[in-house]
């Protein structure tokens, strides 16, 4: 297949993988996409997919993603050997001359942008010199960062429905995921899922994970859904979910395709107080995939977030 890429492929520091191997995997990645009715319209080439490579040093976190859509919900078609363990973090934002940042945040939080390799602001309107924390102690409620002074607004952080796309006759996939995840009634409500828990017990240790990151699912529970399987990535109390997959098997003969439906959960939204007027009218608000805010990962330090390829869409 002849690829004619319309922007430079941005190869982060510290990756082992040649420019022709991340084309490669494109290639791979765009041609099993093409076969999902749902991704690429027949005049979409390659040009639409985004290409990111999470963790550089360990060539099996490269990840294509087709974004079809990304506004108040969020659509994705997702490939990737393996999607290394993180979650979304609700983001509280906070007016630096009441909060500085750094070691000076609200009590039981900490300063996203001194813990989040990468981030950035949801959009333009969102002043980078503010001060965005997350949540570290448990027994913090939202309720209680609402009210507290400073306070601007939060970014909710999304929840997640994957469903896998790909016959398990043809590629493994292991999801690997909070434990909470299994209280949340939208999981309840799939009969489906304790076979699927089964089936990753059962089969979870013959998947390979590379020395680099050896301990990267441990304490999460594995799931393998059957193609057509779905699995929600959420909570109950609207925390985050840490999850991640493996689909390095060697049964697979191809890699699996991965359909990511999100959104910011309604009820949270309409719970956070109306922001205030002083910012109403400028602030405009965050995406359903505010990833580059929201994205905690395991191994954020290791993390490069920044596209090698944009998409369609900012995803």
């Amino acid at each position: 297949m002849k690829v004619e890429l319309k922007q430079d492929l941005r190869i982060p520091p510290g990756s082992t993988m040649s420019r022709q191997q991340y084309i490669d995997f494109l290639i791979k990645a765009y041609n099993l996409m093409k076969e999902i009715p749902s991704y690429l319209a027949p005049e979409e080439d390659i040009n639409c997919l985004e290409l990111a490579h999470l963790i550089p040093s360990v060539p099996e976190t490269v990840l294509a993603i087709y974004v079809g859509i990304n506004d108040a919900v969020c659509n994705k078609g997702l490939v990737s050997p393996l999607l290394p363990r993180h979650g979304h973090n609700n983001v509280f934002v906070f007016d630096p001359q009441i909060y500085s940042g750094g070691e000076n945040v609200p009590a039981g939080t900490a300063d996203a942008q001194k813990i989040l390799a990468g981030f950035s602001p949801p959009n333009e309107t969102w002043d980078r010199n503010w001060t965005y924390v997350m949540i570290q102690d448990p027994s913090r409620s939202f309720e209680s960062l609402w009210a507290e002074k400073g306070y601007i607004d939060m970014i909710p952080a999304k929840f997640e429905d994957f469903t896998m796309l790909t016959n398990s006759s043809k590629s493994k996939l292991c999801i690997f995921i909070d434990a909470k995840a299994f209280e949340h009634p939208v999981n309840k409500s799939r009969g489906y899922l304790k076979a699927a828990g089964v089936r990753g017990q059962k089969h979870a240790s013959e998947f390979h994970v590379p020395d680099a990151i050896s301990d990267e699912f441990d304490g999460l529970v594995p799931v393998m859904l059957n193609r057509g399987e779905k699995l929600y990535v959420a909570t109950t109390d609207f925390g985050p979910c840490a999850h991640g997959w493996n689909n390095i098997h060697e049964d697979n003969s191809e890699l699996a395709v991965v359909n990511e439906n999100s959104a910011v959960p309604l009820n949270l939204v309409t719970a956070k107080p109306p922001l205030h007027p002083k910012y109403a009218k400028s602030l405009i608000p965050a995406k359903g995939s505010a990833d580059m805010t929201t994205d905690w990962f395991y191994r954020g330090h290791l993390v490069s977030r920044l596209p090698l390829l944009t998409g369609l869409f900012k995803g």
